[in-house]
């Protein structure tokens, strides 16, 4: 592997490499052809390029700034142009307004993450650049994309959507171009910045927190998506590890709702369970009956959310009531400290120890799209649960079903820093 001068060079001169067809353009609504290629897909001859106002473009378009930033798992591209535009006046003056990212994975990748049209608005497709410079397949790239004005554009997307890992330098910048255009060239078909680009190292993000979204007490997520959420109960334990050998070696996310007063005394082993990428949550400090709510209950649920944000450094946002005891009062007071109380729709009751089998069973018998799971991995003898978990792994995924935290079967917001 070269060293890391050798690898960002690799990238300077990749990233300033010829060549961008100016155009990565959606096809024309309707299915017709885009303008300048026949219906076959043969090129045609281009039409002469036309402003918004009518006049003929003879630029590309001037850019102000650019910017590209890291939001916890997520790229953030922004630039401002001196002229106004829209996808549908890219399209037709035989523009392009993209991203090139450069990045090293054993071999040297070139991207384009262009704006391109989707209806009236803007989105953004993903495009691999070939060493002769022209481009491979074009595939559409989930993004969210604002616009403030019309000389603006901002747009989040996944930096694993783009193939980019965590800890990899990436050398950037924004282009500009007209149809045919040869960045290799020069002149003045094409603008960047900035000019000669820069890196971003993406970093792997550190969670902080979740801020919650939707109803204020949910016990199973949306039956539409075929997704389960493993929730873990009454840890951390010494069970904690093993269990999370087997999240790990599965590949599985799971939620682990905690005790307060356990989490002091195993702070590395919180902070082990929030760095493998698994979701802490809040079940009180010492697990009494909260139903009544009020002072007593604020004071369990604010007393342990503060004590796993001391040893992790992470503000968890779901609640779970101990022995499944709400009220309309405990759920109203959880929402106002910031917090979904989140129940299940599975229960194992492995903690009545009814066999590995029967805990097995029990999963895989009741999950449906969006079921919440019920496991332990404290409070008592757990080895019941454990010993079942990889099985229940393997059977949901040999059916279809894939895993998700509480948070992202929520829909709550993940902050990082």
């Amino acid at each position: 592997m070269p060293r890391r001068p050798q690898i960002l060079a690799t990238l300077t001169a990749l990233a300033l490499v010829a060549a961008t067809p100016a155009v990565v353009a959606a096809p024309a609504p309707g299915g017709g052809a885009a303008p300048g290629e026949t219906p076959a897909g043969g090129r045609a001859a281009p039409e002469t390029p036309q402003n918004p106002d009518g006049g003929t473009a003879l630029a590309p378009l001037g850019l102000e700034r650019a910017t590209l930033t890291q939001d916890g798992d997520a790229l953030v591209w922004s630039t401002t142009t001196n002229a106004r535009w829209s996808p549908a006046s890219l399209r037709r003056n035989r523009q392009s307004l993209c991203v090139r990212l450069v990045f090293e994975t054993g071999t040297v990748n070139s991207r384009d993450v262009c704006v391109r049209r989707t209806g009236a608005k803007a989105t953004l497709t993903l495009t691999r650049v070939l060493r002769s410079g022209g481009h491979g397949p074009l595939h559409e790239l989930p993004a969210r994309v604002a616009r403030a004005n019309p000389r603006a554009l901002r747009a989040r997307f996944a930096a694993a959507r783009v193939g980019i890992p965590m800890g990899t330098a990436v050398r950037w910048r924004t282009l500009s171009s007209t149809d045919g255009c040869d960045i290799g060239d020069g002149g003045d078909c094409f603008r960047a910045r900035p000019a000669d680009g820069a890196v971003l190292q993406v970093r792997s993000p550190v969670p902080t927190g979740c801020i919650p979204s939707g109803p204020s007490y949910v016990t199973n997520g949306s039956r539409t998506r075929k997704v389960v959420a493993l929730t873990f109960d009454d840890g951390p334990s010494s069970y904690t590890p093993a269990f999370l050998d087997v999240l790990k070696q599965k590949g599985v996310k799971g939620t682990f709702f905690m005790i307060g007063q356990q989490v002091a005394p195993n702070a590395s082993l919180v902070r082990r369970i929030l760095a493998e990428g698994h979701e802490l949550a809040d079940h009180s400090w010492n697990h009494p009956n909260l139903s009544s709510g009020g002072a007593f209950a604020s004071n369990q649920i604010s007393s342990t959310a503060n004590a796993i944000q001391t040893a992790s450094g992470f503000k968890p946002c779901a609640f779970r009531a101990p022995g499944g005891a709400v009220s309309s009062g405990l759920i109203s007071l959880a929402s106002g400290l910031g917090f979904t109380t989140v129940q299940w729709d599975v229960d194992t009751n492995d903690w009545q120890l009814p066999g590995t089998e029967a805990v097995y069973s029990r999963v895989v018998n009741g999950v449906r799209n969006g079921s919440i799971v019920l496991m332990h991995d404290g409070g008592g003898p757990r080895s019941q649960g454990l010993a079942a978990l990889p099985r229940i792994i393997d059977t949901l995924k040999s059916r279809g079903y894939g895993f998700v935290t509480v948070a992202e079967m929520t829909g709550a917001t993940m902050t990082f820093r």
